[in-house]
């Protein structure tokens, strides 16, 4: 690198005194120069760090040449001030000259320090796709180098410059298709990946393109159904995402959702509390902000994601809809990794840093909203009043890992935290309008360690130790005061097992101990009466207020065992088992489920999977021993999975599932006041087991791409009813809330090269039931106005709809590689109806309350750039 002459001066007055003499009134001055070859030594002590910058120096030149002084101007550390004071022994340095006499003169240099390019390993293995056996000797090429995997499937490949282009890795093998992986090549570091090859058929075609584009999934060969593999990429490729895994899963088929409002989802007809969310094997009580705004997931931590919706693994906690399974970025690195992203919603941070010590380093993260200015305008458009205070969400994320040959050990510390405060003023009239004001606020923190063990093959043993703290304060003020405060402490410990005995045998066992303790305490309106399952819209139905206090303590001991043969390539079968038992409560659940998969000459998949679910309880209120049944038993599911995964000629893929979920010893409780009153009349309790439901539905997912455009398109149907023996004011058997009778959404990316990438996204929904108000009557008191229901679940919304944009362009700024992306949400404006919401009226002049209408957000940008070092 030559050194650049930035600044040259002349001390010309310095130097006539200096000779004694008064310098003339004119004379010829020329400038200082610097002669220099070769390239400043990079310091050995920063080749981690990767840093790029200039050290700035100072130079005085005496009329001989000599230096007389050296300033360090600027710099990027003491390792390369040393160097680049190295650098000028091969420098040669003229001092300036007037009238052809030398003079003292004076010199700034800037010496450019650019880090070398280190290799970079590509490892792993390649595997058939959906059983994961290992293929030997495939040919794995890029950029002109190539090898073929040992017996094992294993290989490796290490660059020591930059290759040119995307960086596409094609893998070959006769019998399986050509398939090409994108990589992106990562200096100093290593990087482990699983490539999966699918047995060819005559008419396949495999297209290369951009390496924004998604590629296309094999068939999955396994028995597993209903399961959906999402990576941060995806959140990226959905408009409307918000950064937010969750609202990605709401667009997936047989889920419902409020996607414009709330981020939480709902399966198969199934509740929210019938789904249950891990991050790092560490199951959430409450994976949301606000009751539902946002996850508290942070989109830059997420290595991988798996959907269930429905037949999860015995490796997971039973649940009767769902499992959402989040694995967070392990953090092991050599070279220091820094994400920056600030939108128009958040700003987020994540460095991953090499702490000095070999194996050992760390992965921190910070996430805090600022809504503030969106808030703003939503309050200038009377959605909101003036009063109200915008949500605040704030994350915190530190990781240490330190990885020994085999093992690696994480600590890792989660903290999230958020509130917000809706106030009215009296007769301020917004869209969101009740007389009063509402509080949200939420914190919660998780503390894990986690030992891992690499074994032979693909075997691997794994140690888990959790501690969660999750405390939820809400309060509401009105004609009547309402406040809780829930707290949550869980204590996990599990180990797992999975040990890989052949080609055709591979096992899964586990054991896991956790302990839980829910507190509730306050005020609530007195929920008893109100029909399960139903939704009524927003209005003040003056139900009386209970104190309560449930207080929840679980010990639960678990046990699973997960095993799959393939007899033949082309049969495979699962099966796994999980048995659960309360200590503290003596009450049992668990989980069994059986699967089969067949591949036909045609490269299509059939699948059957089916299984029985009990789960526990999730409600403190209904075990409380005052207002509810301490006795309660699990709720149960039954259920049957039918699938075909077809490869097309196109590349493309269609998946079809068929479904079925039986539903019974429901947690159910009277639908009307008189009916909670003849049960305490008679000694019973309020909440028993003996609802019953049926959910049934076809979820269908296709998924393809060109050079430069990839589609998906997902569509669902279903039915859910359930029964409720109790119902003696409405009808018995009636259609749950969650149950959006048809969904469909789809999504259109083209991307011309690796610097543009451009999505847009539609999505339809039927509308959800509801319970009317059919009229308003005066109170006992005959001071205020009660709303009398119609028919429970006896009406729907009108229909969702809504067509998002997204524009990603990225470019390379130095060494970071920089991105500028805009969002355009609900671009056709469609005021979609979220609720009827019901004023209070005015009771004095005989007005009773009017239907007003709570909608979904109006037309919106996003702006947001992201940068990564």
């Amino acid at each position: 690198m030559i050194l650049a002459l930035l600044v040259a001066s002349v001390l010309s007055q310095a130097a006539g005194e200096d000779a004694g003499t008064a310098p003339p009134d004119a004379g010829v001055i020329e400038p200082p120069s610097a002669q220099c070859t070769g390239t400043p030594r990079y310091p050995p002590s920063e080749r981690a760090s990767g840093i790029q910058g200039a050290v700035v120096l100072r130079i005085t030149l005496a009329p001989d040449g000599g230096v007389t002084e050296r300033v360090v101007v600027s710099s990027p550390g003491p390792a390369f001030e040393a160097a680049a004071l190295e650098s000028l022994s091969s420098c040669q340095l003229v001092p300036a000259k007037i009238d052809g006499v030398p003079a003292p003169s004076l010199i700034e240099l800037s010496i450019e320090f650019v880090p070398p390019v280190l290799p970079w390993t590509l490892q792993g293995e390649v595997v058939g796709a959906g059983l994961g056996e290992p293929i030997a000797d495939a040919q794995v090429s890029l950029a002109g180098q190539e090898t073929r995997t040992d017996p094992q499937g294993r290989f490796s490949l290490t660059f020591d410059a930059l290759p040119p282009g995307d960086a596409w890795v094609q893998v070959l093998k006769e019998g399986y298709a050509l398939k090409a992986f994108p990589e992106v090549f990562k200096s100093g570091q290593r990087t482990t990946v699983r490539y999966g090859l699918v047995k060819s058929r005559g008419f396949e075609t495999r297209v290369e393109g951009s390496r924004l584009l998604p590629s296309v999934p094999d068939a999955d060969r396994s028995p597993q159904v209903s399961r959906f593999s999402l990576t941060r990429a995806d959140i990226d490729r959905t408009p409307g995402a918000l950064e937010d895994i969750t609202r990605v899963v709401q667009q997936l088929p047989g889920v419902a959702a409020d996607p414009d409002l709330l981020a939480n989802f709902f399966v198969r007809g199934g509740g929210p509390d019938e789904t249950i969310v891990f991050i790092d094997g560490v199951p959430l009580s409450n994976p949301y902000h606000l009751g539902g705004f946002a996850s508290i997931i942070n989109p830059l931590l997420i290595e991988s994601a798996d959907f269930y919706a429905g037949a999860a693994p015995a490796r997971y906690e039973p649940a009767l809809s769902g499992v959402l399974d989040v694995k967070y970025v392990r953090g092991d690195t050599k070279k220091l990794k820094v994400i920056a992203d600030v939108s128009m919603l958040t700003a987020k941070v994540r460095a991953d840093i090499p702490l000095g010590i070999e194996g050992l380093s760390a992965v921190v993260s910070f996430r805090r909203s600022y809504f503030e200015a969106y808030f703003a305008v939503l309050k200038a458009l009377k959605l909101f009043g003036q009063n109200v205070v915008a949500p605040d969400i704030t994350e915190a994320f530190a990781r240490v890992s330190y990885r020994r040959g085999k093992h690696l050990t994480m600590l890792t510390f989660t903290h999230a935290s958020d509130g917000i405060s809706l106030v009215v003023n009296p007769g301020e009239q917004v869209l969101i309008n009740f007389a009063g004001d509402l509080k949200l606020a939420n914190n919660a923190q998780i503390i894990s360690l986690r030992h891992e063990v690499d074994l032979p093959g693909d075997s691997e043993l794994s140690v888990t130790a959790a501690f969660l703290r999750d405390q939820n304060d809400f309060d509401v003020k009105g004609t009547i005061s309402l406040g809780t405060e829930a707290l949550r402490r869980d204590v996990l410990v599990r180990g797992d097992l999975k040990w890989v005995f052949s080609k055709q045998n591979r096992s899964s066992v586990g054991l896991q101990y956790a302990w839980r303790e829910v507190n509730l305490i306050g005020n609530l309106a007195d929920p008893r009466a109100v029909p399960p399952w139903a939704r009524e819209p927003i209005v003040d139905s003056h139900r009386p207020a209970l104190d309560i206090h449930p207080w929840l303590t679980r010990n639960l001991l678990s046990v699973y065992a997960e095993h799959t043969f393939v007899p033949l390539e082309a049969l495979a079968f699962e099966g796994g088992v999980r048995a659960q038992y309360d200590v503290s409560n003596a009450v049992f659940t668990g989980s069994a489920r059986l699967a089969g998969a067949v591949t036909l000459p045609t490269h299509t998949v059939l699948k059957l999977s089916g299984g029985y679910v009990l789960q526990p309880l999730q409600t403190p209120l209904a075990l409380d021993p005052t207002y509810g049944n301490p006795g309660l038993q699990p709720e149960r599911s039954a259920q049957l999975i039918g699938a075909v995964e077809q490869p097309l000629p196109f590349e493309a893929l269609l998946r079809l599932e068929g479904w079925g979920k039986w539903l019974s010893n429901l947690v159910v409780n009277p639908d009307s006041a008189a009916g909670v009153t003849a049960r305490e009349a008679q000694s019973l309790p309020v909440y028993t087991n003996g609802g019953t439901g049926l959910a049934y539905g076809v979820d269908l997912m296709l998924f393809g791409r060109t050079r430069q455009f990839s589609y998906n398109l997902g569509v669902g149907a279903l039915r859910a009813d359930r029964t409720n023996p109790l119902a003696t004011a409405s009808r018995e058997t009636y259609p749950v809330q969650w149950e959006q009778q048809f969904t469909a959404a789809a999504g259109l990316s083209w991307s011309p090269n690796s610097r543009w990438l451009v999505t847009t996204r539609a999505n339809f929904r039927t509308g959800r039931p509801y319970t009317p108000v059919d009229t308003f009557v005066p109170s006992a008191t005959a001071d205020f106005w009660v709303p009398v229901f119609g028919r429970t679940s006896g009406e729907r919304y009108p229909f969702f709809f809504e067509l998002s944009l997204r524009g990603e362009r990225r470019f390379q700024w130095g060494p970071l590689s920089c991105a500028v992306y805009l969002e355009v949400l609900n671009v056709t404006n469609t005021m979609n109806l979220f609720s009827w919401v019901y004023g209070e009226g005015n009771f004095a002049n005989g007005e009773a309350p009017t239907q007003g209408r709570f909608t979904h957000l109006p037309i919106r940008p996003f702006l947001g750039m992201r940068a990564e070092y």
